[in-house]
């Protein structure tokens, strides 16, 4: 699986079959950005359910920058596995989030002490560390730039800039919104 390779048309058939049973299965919210179903990757490639072979520039939107299947994350997921395959930290805390936590704080600039938590997502670590900023500053205000995207949760669409596709008909959005320009070193 090491080259880009188009054996149909793009959908192919089994795509188009899967496209259809998707439409009737699944609400038009969480969208696609390809018509095409993905059957498996290794590296930067990505290999649709008929046979196309394609580079994955998204790479899981930015999750897998170490590429599909690289053989030292499914040696370290294995070795999970053997172990145990989820815990939640609030019920059951374990070694290896603290260990994380530590070389994140390790990680981050400043001579000062840190901490980390652990997060499923950016829209959760936006709304958490917004939780913690109004609660230490005791302020309900929150700046953020113009034409960012911060997620698709309730705060996080407040946050974002785009009114469509993500915030259109989702309104009242939380108060206390204030957005400023990114710095640009090029406007006049």
């Amino acid at each position: 699986m090491k080259t880009i390779q188009i054996r149909t048309e793009i959908p192919g058939p089994q795509s188009r079959a899967l496209m259809v049973r998707r439409e009737a299965a699944i609400p038009r919210g969480p969208a696609n950005a390809t018509p095409i179903f993905a059957a498996r990757a290794e590296g930067a490639i990505l290999e649709d359910v008929d046979g196309n072979r394609y580079l994955d520039f998204a790479g899981g939107i930015g999750c897998l920058n170490a590429g599909h299947r690289s053989p030292r994350v499914l040696a370290a997921i294995r070795e999970q596995l053997e172990k145990y395959l989820h815990l939640c930290f609030a019920v059951t805390p374990y070694e290896g989030y603290v260990a994380v936590a530590e070389k994140l704080n390790a990680l981050a600039p400043g001579n000062f002490p840190k901490k980390s938590i652990l997060v499923n997502s950016g829209a959760e670590a936006i709304e958490n560390s917004i939780k913690i900023a109004r609660a230490y500053t005791k302020r309900p205000a929150v700046i953020c730039f113009e034409d960012a995207f911060h997620g698709r949760t309730l705060l996080t669409m407040s946050l974002t800039s785009k009114t469509h596709p993500y915030k259109a008909g989702f309104e009242p959005f939380a108060s206390d919104i204030y957005r400023i320009p990114y710095a640009y070193p090029y406007r006049g």
